[in-house]
């Protein structure tokens, strides 16, 4: 093996460690402070994206300390069992079917919680979509960033836009943006899932500022990749992805302590080599880059995509 293979597979397997060993979050116990319960008990907390994943854990997690619980999602039958297993246990909890990539879909749930239970004390931004594709294989698919524009930025503001009057009439409430760690680090393959997501900051940020002296406070939270099946097909394999009891603890975090942003240890290394040697950073990432392979969807796209070409030039 050859001198320059031999430092390239030193440096994957460094950069391996170095992800796996700063992917779990630290939490630090608060004796002085509000728990959970203090911060929900009583009080409505709306969670979109709740029939799966984080939202679903979220949502069990604030019923368990006695919020009442609104779950929105698109799939009705998972919410309705979401609602019964958190019924059975005593908590209160209501499910509103939604689709927040459409105008209608945003303005019908807005409609049904302000007018059944007020607005709520903490809106969860959840839902979302992710899409795994370098820029160079996208050249074809705008509608790869329509998506997840209109998903994860537009129905997030959108809901924002109908529940932050009342909040601030009200003098409190708390938004919290289940964000992406990309967001802080530039991760490749990523553009239009990233993209979505620190729009959605920006907003939130210019928000947090207007609504300083109303008592609503505003918390992104940058979530690593989390462990589920769709990152089996990504090359992920070997690295440590973050559980989703994990990561609905990140989301516990916010809630208990209301940060402005809240990161795991990963997320606070790349957000500190991305302001102090900008430079290390960008040839490090691009190094992750290239030796992470396409995602199988990827690979079946470009394929397409040249074959149409031949076809055209025919």
């Amino acid at each position: 093996m050859s001198v320059r293979k031999k430092l390239a597979r030193t440096q994957n397997e460094l950069a391996r460690l170095t992800i796996n060993a700063l992917t779990p979050p630290r939490g630090f116990p608060r004796p002085w402070g509000p728990g959970l319960r203090e911060r929900v008990d009583g009080r409505t907390v709306l969670i979109t994206g709740a029939s799966s994943g984080i939202g679903r854990g979220l949502a069990l997690r604030v019923a368990a300390a006695g919020a009442i619980t609104l779950v929105t999602a698109r799939r009705a039958s998972e919410l309705a069992e979401l609602v019964e297993e958190i019924r059975a246990t005593g908590g209160q909890a209501f499910a509103l079917v939604a689709d927040l990539s459409t105008d209608d879909g945003i303005d019908r749930l807005a409609d049904e919680v302000l007018a059944e239970f007020g607005a709520p004390d903490i809106l969860v931004n959840n839902a979302g979509r992710s899409i795994r594709r370098s820029i160079a294989n996208s050249e074809r698919r705008l509608h790869d960033y329509e998506r997840t524009m209109r998903t994860n930025y537009l129905g997030a503001v959108g809901l924002m836009l109908r529940m932050l009057p009342p909040m601030r009439r009200r003098g409190s409430g708390q938004v919290i943006t289940s964000s992406s760690i990309g967001v802080v680090s530039d991760l490749p393959r990523f553009s239009a899932y990233i993209g979505s997501k620190a729009a959605l900051e920006a907003v939130v940020r210019v928000a947090a500022v207007e609504c300083l002296s109303d008592g609503v406070v505003f918390t992104n939270v940058h979530i690593p990749l989390v462990d589920t099946d769709m990152i089996g097909p990504t090359g992920w394999s070997g690295y440590k992805a973050l559980p989703i009891e994990d990561a609905v603890e990140m989301m516990v975090d916010a809630i208990v302590r209301r940060p402005e942003h809240l990161e795991n240890p990963l997320g606070t290394a790349a957000l500190w080599m991305t302001r102090l040697t900008p430079g290390l950073a960008r040839r490090g990432l691009h190094h992750f880059h290239r030796m992470m392979p396409d995602s199988v969807a990827a690979k079946v796209a470009v394929t397409a995509n040249l074959h149409r070409d031949k076809e055209a030039e025919l």
